[in-house]
Order: structure tokens, then C-alpha cells, then sequence
């Protein structure tokens, strides 16, 4: 898309839900076959719910929970035990921002334990420490690339529309690891991602992500007592199933109140040796581009979220 057109698209839909909605519906149909329902409607599933969600207006404190700087600051706010990546620097880009500049920022950086990825936007990120520096600069090309951009115009989502580009370095993770993609390279792996499906402070189920980018394996569980939820979904189960995890009691408290002030959200943890990590608030999982399969459980989680929603 052209910087002007861009700029045109932002200033009309920036000024209308409505506009916001038509823009993010050919999406949805191509998707589900079907237009979105009201969520009043018997059939309405929980992908009709995200759809409602992610092209409504949002709050600045929604808007500063999505940016992945401020987040961090919010979820400590919250949780006096969680833990959090520790930044180390920040950059805020511009539309006059190079490559050039980017890479100035980060060189003092790169060899070190150290990640870099855009704050505003999902699927980048650069490993500095990594030990062949040509991949180093390839990722830093494409952190660059995404940051550049307002991931606002990715799906439509409402929450990422006036978020600064930013690039923040933080610690990597200890657990962190390289291992082999699908295309037999190796490449960094993060470590299984917990992630828990909350309205209002109470857990409906945890789901469990490994390998995402390589050989992604998915499994929902029951909360707290762990047990597999029993559904098809987009991706093959772990084989062996995973075990309960080693802080799983202190996930769902964590869960619980990272997820209190929110009618609905996804509280993206990490389970580490030596604790709780925190890695990021969702407010629209996937912006009903993966849905849950099936339907009667997308329904029923529908159902429990607005029934979680309701005014006290």
C-alpha cells in the first residue's frame, strides 16, 4: 500500500467503527463463509464475538496493555508476582527511519543475549546473540520491515490503530533454544507458550502452544485440574501430551489477575525454572483467523465469556 493511500485509509477509518468493520469484512467471509452474527444469535460463535471485538473503539489503557513496552509495566502493576522480560532499550521510528538507522541502534547489541522485535506488531523478531551474523542481519531486515508498517492494516484490528513503531530490546529468555525448522535449519525455538483464555479474572482453559516456529503442536486444557479438552483443532496434538507444568497453580492465579480489569482476555505465559513469565496481553486471538473448530465449544466459550462480561 502507498504512503498516501495509506494515510487516506487511516484518516476514514480511524473516524468510523462502521468503516473499520467493512474494511475488516471481506476477511471474515472468505474465512468463515458466512457474514459475522449478532452476537444475540443462537448460532453466534466466539469468532463473531472476536470480529464485534477487534473493530470497536478501544481505551488508551487496552491500547497501552497491546504495546508491548507498556505492557510489561501493566502486567507487573498486577501482578505483584509475575515476572517480566527486562528492557533494554527502545527505539521509536518514523516515517524518515532506515534500515541504516535501525541498525546503528542495534549494533552495540548484537552478540549479546539479547532479542529485538517491533512493539506494536507480531511475527518478527532477532535474536542478537545468534552466532551467524548474516542471519542477525536478516532478522534485524525484517524486524525492521514489520516495524516500519501499522500493523493496524494487517487485519483491521481497532487496538493497534494509533500505536507508536517502536523496536524494544529485551533479555532473552533462558530457555530459548535453537533447534531444526521445518526446513531442516536450525533456528531459535521459545519455549512452550501457556496461554489462558480469561473474562474478569476467572480462567476458562489454558492453551498450550510448542514449536510455533517449527513443528507447531497445540492442546486445550481444563482449569485447574488439567485435564486435555477433547476437541479437533488446526493443529496435531503433542505427542506425548504435555504434563502439568511445574508453576501451573501459580499460572492460573497470575491468569486470573492479569485478567481482571478486562471483559475478555488472553494471558500469554511462560513457564520457567525459575518462575512465571510474562509475555503478552491478546485481546483478539488471531483476529478470527484460526478459529476453534468446533463449534459447540466455540459457542459455549462465547457463552461464558459474555455471561463473565456482565456488569456486577
Amino acid at each position: 500500500m502507498k504512503k498516501w493511500d495509506e494515510k487516506l485509509l487511516f484518516f476514514l477509518l480511524s473516524r468510523s467503527v462502521f468503516a473499520n468493520q467493512l474494511a475488516a469484512l471481506p476477511q471474515f467471509i472468505k474465512r468463515h463463509k458466512r457474514l459475522p452474527r449478532n452476537l444475540s444469535s443462537p448460532q453466534a460463535t466466539f469468532e463473531d464475538y472476536i470480529f464485534d471485538r477487534m473493530t470497536r473503539s478501544w481505551s488508551s489503557f487496552h491500547e497501552s496493555c497491546v504495546d508491548k513496552e507498556s505492557a510489561k509495566k501493566a502486567a507487573s502493576a498486577l501482578s505483584e508476582t509475575v515476572r517480566t522480560p527486562r528492557t533494554i532499550a527502545v527505539f521509536t521510528l518514523t516515517d524518515q527511519s532506515t534500515l541504516e538507522d535501525v541498525g546503528k541502534f542495534l549494533y552495540p547489541y548484537v552478540g549479546k543475549n539479547l532479542v529485538a522485535k517491533p512493539t506494536h506488531a507480531s511475527g518478527a523478531i532477532a535474536f542478537l546473540g545468534e552466532k551467524d551474523l548474516k542471519k542477525v542481519v536478516q532478522q534485524i531486515s525484517e524486524v525492521f520491515r514489520v516495524a516500519s508498517q501499522n500493523y493496524f492494516f494487517h487485519e483491521y484490528e481497532r487496538q493497534y490503530l494509533r500505536l507508536p513503531r517502536k523496536i524494544i530490546v529485551e533479555e532473552c529468555l533462558p530457555s530459548f533454544e535453537p533447534m531444526k525448522n521445518a526446513q531442516n535449519e536450525w533456528a531459535y525455538h521459545p519455549p512452550p507458550d501457556f496461554r489462558f483464555y480469561a473474562a474478569r479474572g476467572r480462567v476458562l482453559f489454558c492453551q498450550f502452544d510448542r514449536g510455533r516456529f517449527a513443528d507447531h503442536r497445540q492442546a486445550l486444557f481444563t482449569v485447574p485440574d488439567h485435564q486435555l479438552i477433547p476437541i479437533r483443532d488446526i493443529y496435531p496434538l503433542p505427542d506425548p501430551l504435555p504434563e502439568k507444568p511445574a508453576h501451573w497453580d501459580e499460572m492460573i492465579r497470575t491468569a486470573s489477575e492479569l485478567s481482571a480489569p478486562f471483559d475478555f482476555v488472553r494471558v500469554d505465559l511462560y513457564d520457567l525454572p525459575d518462575g512465571v513469565y510474562f509475555s503478552e496481553f491478546t485481546f483478539t486471538p488471531n483476529a478470527t483467523f484460526l478459529p476453534f473448530q468446533d463449534k459447540v465449544f466455540s459457542r459455549k466459550l462465547l457463552e461464558d465469556v459474555l455471561h463473565e462480561s456482565k456488569p456486577v
